[in-house]
C-alpha cells in the first residue's frame, strides 16, 4: 500500500469533492462503505445506497476550501488512515457564507479484484469516510444542508468571505489553499520556497517567480529571493520591511527607494 500515493490523492478527491464533483471518490468507493455526512444523523451504507443519493442532490450551494492539509494517521498491511482538514466556506443564494472548520477521515483498505482472464489486482478503496462536523440537519435536504442559513444556529457560522484564495503546489506535491489575507511573505530556499502565514510556514516547490506571476495583485517583489503581501507591512526601514509579526525582509537596496514608493502606494 502506497501511503504516500494515498495521502495527496485523498486530498485531490476532496478537492474535487467540494466542486461538485463527486466522480473521483466514486470511483474509490469500497462496494461496502460507511458514509458518515456533516449533518446529524446522516449515515448511508454501501457504495450503491450512496451514488443514488448522491444523485438526487440538486443544489445551488458553492463551496470554497482553504489551507487543506492531509495526513496518514495510521496503516497496517492492507489498510490505513488519512485525516484531511481545511476550512470550507459555504455559498447560499442569498449571498450568505457559512464556514467551518472540516475534518474528513478517510478509511483505506485494499481490495482484490479478478479480471476475466482470471488474473487479479489489489487497488487500494475507502471502507469509510467520516466527515466531523455534525450541524443540525434540515428534513428538506438530501446530501449538502441547503437550508441551513434558515436556523438560528447558522448566525455562529456566517462570515464575511475572504477576497483571495491562492492555489499553490506544497513541497510534497500536495495542494496548498491558502487565504490572501493570511499570508504575510514568501521566502525562496534555492529548490524549494517558504510561505509565511499568519499562523503557519508552508514550503512549496514552486519557485518565487512563478508565485509572483500568477498573484501579481497580492505580492510584491522587493528583492531576488523575497516576496512581500503590502497588507502585512508595519513599518519600512532601511533596506528592510518590518511585518505586523515582527519578522524583517530584506529590501534591495538598487531599488529601495522605488520598493519603497510601492509599498506606501499599496497601503
Amino acid at each position: 500500500m502506497n501511503t504516500s500515493e494515498l495521502v495527496s490523492k485523498s486530498m485531490d478527491i476532496i478537492v474535487h469533492y467540494y466542486q461538485n464533483d463527486i466522480q473521483p471518490f466514486v470511483d474509490v468507493m469500497h462496494e461496502e462503505i460507511d458514509w458518515y455526512g456533516p449533518c446529524e444523523g446522516q449515515v448511508i451504507h454501501s457504495k450503491k445506497l450512496l451514488t443514488q443519493t448522491f444523485a438526487q442532490e440538486d443544489n445551488p450551494l458553492t463551496f470554497e476550501t482553504i489551507d487543506m492539509k492531509s495526513s496518514l494517521l495510521w496503516k497496517e498491511r492492507d489498510t490505513c488512515e488519512i485525516l484531511v482538514t481545511f476550512l470550507v466556506d459555504t455559498f447560499y443564494p442569498d449571498n450568505k457564507v457559512i464556514r467551518c472548520d472540516q475534518r474528513i477521515l478517510l478509511n483505506w483498505k485494499e481490495v482484490r479484484q479478478t479480471a476475466e482472464d482470471g488474473h487479479y489486482s489489489v487497488e487500494p478503496k475507502i471502507r469509510t469516510c467520516f466527515i466531523a462536523n455534525a450541524i443540525p440537519m434540515d428534513g428538506r435536504d438530501v446530501i449538502y444542508p441547503v437550508h441551513f442559513t434558515d436556523m438560528p444556529v447558522a448566525k455562529m457560522f456566517s462570515i464575511t468571505p475572504a477576497v483571495k484564495h491562492l492555489m499553490i503546489r506544497g513541497r510534497d506535491n500536495s495542494l496548498l489553499y491558502l487565504a490572501d489575507n493570511e499570508v504575510l511573505h514568501v521566502k525562496s530556499m534555492g529548490h524549494y520556497t517558504e510561505i509565511y502565514c499568519v499562523n503557519n510556514i508552508y514550503e512549496s516547490s514552486e519557485g518565487i517567480s512563478a508565485i509572483q506571476e500568477k498573484y501579481p495583485d497580492v505580492f510584491l517583489r522587493i528583492h531576488k529571493s523575497h516576496l512581500i503581501n503590502p497588507a502585512f507591512v508595519q513599518s519600512v526601514k532601511r533596506y528592510e520591511a518590518v511585518m505586523t509579526d515582527g519578522s524583517s525582509v530584506p529590501i534591495s537596496t538598487r531599488k529601495y527607494a522605488a520598493i519603497r514608493r510601492q509599498i506606501t502606494d499599496q497601503k
